[in-house]
């Protein structure tokens, strides 16, 4: 234990926890990958419908998931089971999740997909997402979290890898020429099968893993459980809010800068197969930008832990914005600039993903003590109200002016939510 103390300034058990943790990520991102991109592209590319359903879909999926994700972080706060107040959730949100994301490739209309995406998977998979997520603070100590965030973090996204080696694999063996702009590509109903069988077996298999092997505290060590309607009404009190203010300044400031990811994340992977590109270019980009990811979420994560949570977060936010949003020019017309595609997406993957670990460390900082689940589902805001505004916003600029466009729009919000993080306190001296 001293070795492994010595060698990383974390204890064991921490590392262990960590890890585990971050297994239940890597089925987060597995399946986030292909429910976030390839249910879009299959209103897109099986369905036919127009942009605007995406935007429709992912409104709504966001809308279910800001009740859901309240819902059951009130719900798992007060649970006192023999399994634990977390681990039961998350298995069978992963359970239900899962499958229902294999049935989703089998819709045969825009209205069974919107159930399906919107309702069903909308209510389970806030379920493994608020307990889950509400592990970390549960666990791992304000001094560790910068650190456990960066290890949790890369083991998910290797789960993230995984997930684009079966992106990669369909592109290979399922992409057609699109038949209404023969110079881009489109995934066949059998190629979406496919992936979402990937997601759907892996946050399942995740879920029963993590079932097993995590360690919770004591139902002992927690604090007196309450009624749903009771835990309801207190958050919604003046008072109580107002000891929360630095919770609802980060809410809002993390808010616009995911906002940003919203708004790329619904169209990157259509802009990508419009861009008509062979595997192997594909896999150079992946080659070049995921080493980078990871080196930075390392390096935030250590900042994080060493210098406090916003020191060097802002600086980065700003360095991502501007390099990202070069991504615009690697299209013009017909010709495809390869160069300039190696170089500006791995800021594209860092924006989405490696300036993620202080903000999650500094928004679990902030979080009540004995209302982790509660206030995890109030700021799971955040991540749906940001996917609204970034979806909508990005559906409209799509339309009349191109894919291309959603770059520069999520470097916008990415630069106006950098006035709001200064405002928040600071965690960690």
């Amino acid at each position: 234990m001293e070795e492994t103390k010595e060698k990383t300034g974390l204890p064991k058990i921490v590392i262990i926890q960590s890890l585990i943790i971050g297994i239940l990520f890597a089925g987060d991102n597995i399946f986030g990958f292909f429910e976030q991109n390839f249910m879009n592209t299959y209103l897109s590319h099986v369905l036919w419908e127009p942009e605007i359903s995406i935007s429709i879909m992912v409104s709504l999926s966001a809308a279910v998931g800001l009740i859901m994700n309240l819902t059951f972080g009130i719900i798992s706060d007060n649970s006192r089971t023999r399994f634990g107040r977390r681990r039961p959730f998350f298995l069978i949100g992963g359970l239900f999740s899962g499958t229902f994301m294999i049935l989703f490739a089998f819709s045969q209309s825009f209205l069974i997909a919107l159930i399906i995406d919107a309702v069903i998977i909308g209510i389970f998979s806030n379920a493994y997402y608020v307990s889950e997520r509400s592990l970390i603070p549960d666990t791992i100590e304000p001094e560790y979290r910068g650190r456990a965030n960066g290890i949790i973090s890369i083991v998910g996204y290797i789960g993230l890898l995984i997930a684009i080696a079966g992106f990669l694999i369909t592109n290979e063996i399922f992409a057609e020429p699109n038949p209404m702009d023969p110079t881009g590509n489109i995934i066949t109903q059998e190629g979406h099968l496919f992936v979402m069988a990937i997601g759907g077996f892996a946050i399942i298999i995740c879920s029963v893993f993590g079932f097993i092997l995590v360690k919770e505290p004591q139902s002992s060590e927690l604090p007196l459980k309450s009624g749903f309607f009771e835990e309801l009404k207190k958050i919604f009190n003046y008072q109580e809010l107002k000891k929360q203010r630095e919770f609802f300044k980060i809410t809002l400031a993390y808010t616009i800068f995911q906002s940003g990811i919203a708004a790329i994340m619904p169209f990157l992977f259509i802009f990508i197969f419009d861009l008509g590109l062979g595997t192997g270019d594909l896999i150079i980009a992946v080659a070049i930008s995921f080493p980078v990811m990871f080196g930075i979420t390392f390096l935030l994560g250590h900042l994080a832990d060493q210098y406090g949570r916003k020191k060097f977060l802002l600086i980065a936010i700003l360095i991502t914005a501007i390099g990202m949003s070069t991504a615009i020019f690697i299209k013009m017309g017909d010709a495809v600039n390869l160069i300039l595609f190696y170089l500006s997406f791995p800021f594209v993957i860092v924006a989405l993903l490696g300036l993620l670990t202080p903000l999650k460390a500094w928004s679990q900082d902030l979080l009540p003590e004995e209302k982790r689940g509660t206030f995890y589902g109030l700021l799971n805001i955040i991540f749906t109200v940001s996917q609204i505004i970034g979806s909508i916003t990005a559906g409209l600029v799509v339309t009349f002016l191109g894919e291309p466009w959603i770059f520069p729009l999520g470097a916008l919000f990415f630069i106006l939510s950098i006035p709001f993080f200064l405002r928040v306190k600071e965690t960690l001296n």
